[in-house]
């Protein structure tokens, strides 16, 4: 069997309870009533080494009433022996098992309980039962969102970081287009130089057409040069001569 909750193999020793060196039968009868006004009253006090050992007790007994039900021997005596309340009984299978059938943690819970001044020597702690109709032991926080005060500084705290954001983005543009107009001018003044640096090119259709310019050049020469021969005065009838 295992339980939901750590626990060790051998026994604490509970010195001093029914007098000094109460013994064994001591020790379980202060368990047993430890154990009875847990489920009486779903919450005790008591010095954390009692509540830690009758925690492990407490979770037992649940664990085997929940398992076995009422309509089981063993688990019938079990409550009889550890109930000194004999009424409890009834609570334990008619109250508690419908609580915790469908509990995944453990029944109970322990909490250290600060130690008052001047108080007794031995820390004390809270033992109880998950689920039971007493205030909590740390009180809920209070919700206060809604409050005038904070809907007004929730507001103010957006206004802060959207102008924040705001001015940090105007920032970047502004390094932004620094840095672009650094890089445009020096890609045209770059591209200044690589055109003054290299002869001009011209295309194929350039070319061709100034050929054709120079031969028809080169033939108009050519007939000037054929109309005026040596001889020729010019007034030339169309007879020899």
């Amino acid at each position: 069997m295992s339980l939901k909750i750590p626990y060790k193999t051998t026994h604490r020793q509970l010195k001093h309870t029914f007098g000094l060196h109460g013994g064994p039968r001591a020790r379980i009868a202060r368990l047993r009533m430890l154990v009875t006004a847990v489920i009486r009253h779903e919450r005790i006090e008591t010095t954390r080494k009692k509540a830690d050992e009758a925690r492990g007790y407490t979770e037992r007994l649940l664990y085997e009433a929940i398992k076995h039900g009422d309509k089981h021997g063993p688990t019938m005596e079990l409550a009889d022996f550890w109930l000194l309340e004999k009424d409890l009984i009834h609570k334990l299978f008619k109250v508690l098992v419908p609580r915790y059938r469908d509990y995944t943690t453990a029944y109970t819970s322990i909490y250290h309980l600060p130690i008052p001044y001047p108080g007794p020597e031995k820390p004390l702690g809270l033992l109880e039962l998950r689920g039971n109709p007493w205030p909590p032991v740390f009180p809920k926080k209070r919700r206060n969102e809604g409050l005038l005060n904070n809907i007004l500084i929730e507001e103010a705290k957006h206004e802060y970081r959207l102008r924040k954001y705001q001015l940090k983005m105007s920032d970047m543009r502004s390094e932004w287009h620094e840095r672009d107009s650094d890089v445009g001018f020096k890609s045209v003044r770059k591209l200044v130089q690589e055109e003054s640096e290299t002869p001009k090119v011209t295309s194929a259709d350039n070319i061709e057409s100034q050929v054709k310019a120079l031969s028809m050049q080169d033939t108009e020469d050519s007939t000037e040069a054929d109309s005026t021969k040596p001889g020729d005065t010019g007034d030339n009838d169309g007879t020899p001569v």
